[in-house]
C-alpha cells in the first residue's frame, strides 16, 4: 500500500513539473514572463533614438509587471505626448503607481503636473509634497524646484533659509538652474548679504551650461557695474545671447541698448524690432514702452 501511495505522489509531482513547464513555455512564447528590466532597457534604447512607438510598447509591457522605472517612463510619454497623444489621466495613473514605489522621475513628474495644473487643478501643496519627496532622496531637480518654491512662496510661506539650503544642495551637484537661482539670491541679497563675487561665481557656472537666467543676470551685472567695472559691450553680449534664444527679458534689454546707444550705436529700427519681439510674448515693460513710443506689437 505504501508503495502505491509513494508511486502516486511521484507521478503527481512529475505531472506538476511537466504542467508548469508547458505553462512556462506558453507564456514565454506569447510574450509573457519577460524580464521587465530587460524590456525597460530596450525601451530606453529605442527612446534615446526617438523611436517612441517601440519604446512605448516595451515600457508598457514592463510597467504591467509593476516595474517602477517603466511605469515612470510610460507616464512621462503620456505626459509629453511621445509616440502617442497626450493623455494626462494615463500619465497620472502610471506616475502615481511608480511614485508609490519611490521612483524619483515619477515624483518629479507628479510635482510638475500639480505645479502646472496639467490635467488636474493647479495645487502648489501637492507639487511641494512630491518635489520634497524627490529632494529628500538627493535629486537635484527636486532640490532646485523645492528651493525655488520656498524662494517664491509657492505652496508654502517664503523662507529664504530653506530656499538657500535646497538650492545649495542642487548647485553643488552642478545643476545649472540651481546655480543660477543661487547666484540671483547673492545678487539681490535674498536671505543673505549681497555678495557680487558669489553671484558672479554661481552665475558664471550656470552660464557655461547655457542657462538663460544666468546669462540675463550677467548682462545685468555688467550693465550696472555690480561688483565689476561697468561694461556695456559685455552686457550687450549676454543680452544678445538670450535674445537670440527667444528670451523676452533679453529681447527687451537688447532693445533698450539699441534705443539708448549703450555698447552699440543708436539704432531705432533694431530697438523696435527687439522690443516688439518681447512684447509679443506678453512682457509688460516691453508692451508699455511700445505704447510710449507710439507703436504696437
Amino acid at each position: 500500500m505504501k508503495n502505491i501511495i509513494t508511486n502516486i505522489k511521484k507521478s503527481y509531482i512529475i505531472g506538476v513539473i511537466i504542467l508548469l513547464s508547458v505553462i512556462g513555455g506558453f507564456f514565454t512564447a506569447y510574450g509573457y514572463g519577460h524580464d521587465p528590466k530587460e524590456e525597460y532597457q530596450k525601451g530606453l534604447s529605442y527612446s534615446k533614438n526617438k523611436n517612441y512607438q517601440k519604446a512605448l510598447s516595451l515600457f508598457r509591457e514592463a510597467a504591467k509587471q509593476g516595474y517602477a522605472p517603466a511605469e515612470a517612463h510610460l507616464g512621462v510619454m503620456y505626459l509629453e505626448g511621445l509616440g502617442i497623444l497626450k493623455n494626462y489621466d494615463e500619465a497620472l495613473y502610471w506616475l502615481t503607481k511608480a511614485a508609490k514605489q519611490g521612483n524619483i522621475l515619477a515624483e518629479d513628474s507628479l510635482g510638475l503636473i500639480y505645479l502646472g495644473g496639467l490635467g488636474v487643478p493647479q495645487d502648489y501643496n501637492k507639487a511641494l509634497y512630491w518635489y520634497k519627496k524627490s529632494a529628500e532622496q538627493g535629486d537635484m531637480l527636486g532640490e532646485d524646484v523645492l528651493g525655488s518654491m520656498y524662494l517664491e512662496g509657492l505652496g508654502v510661506l517664503k523662507n529664504y533659509d530653506e530656499a538657500l539650503y535646497w538650492l545649495k544642495k542642487a548647485a553643488k551637484q552642478g545643476y545649472a538652474p540651481a546655480e543660477a537661482h543661487l547666484g540671483v539670491m547673492y545678487l539681490e541679497g535674498l536671505g543673505v548679504l549681497k555678495n557680487y563675487d558669489e553671484a558672479l561665481y554661481w552665475l558664471t557656472k550656470a552660464e557655461k551650461q547655457g542657462n538663460i537666467l544666468a546669462e540675463d543676470n550677467l548682462g545685468l551685472i555688467y550693465l550696472g557695474g555690480l561688483g565689476v567695472p561697468q561694461d556695456y559691450n559685455k552686457a550687450l553680449y549676454w543680452y544678445k545671447k538670450t535674445a537670440e534664444q527667444g528670451d523676452m527679458l533679453g529681447e527687451y534689454a537688447l532693445g533698450l541698448m539699441y534705443l539708448y546707444g549703450k555698447g552699440v550705436p543708436k539704432n531705432y529700427e533694431e530697438a523696435l524690432y527687439w522690443i516688439k519681439k518681447s512684447a509679443e510674448q506678453g512682457f509688460k515693460p516691453a508692451e508699455n514702452l511700445l505704447k510710449s513710443l507710439g507703436s504696437t506689437p
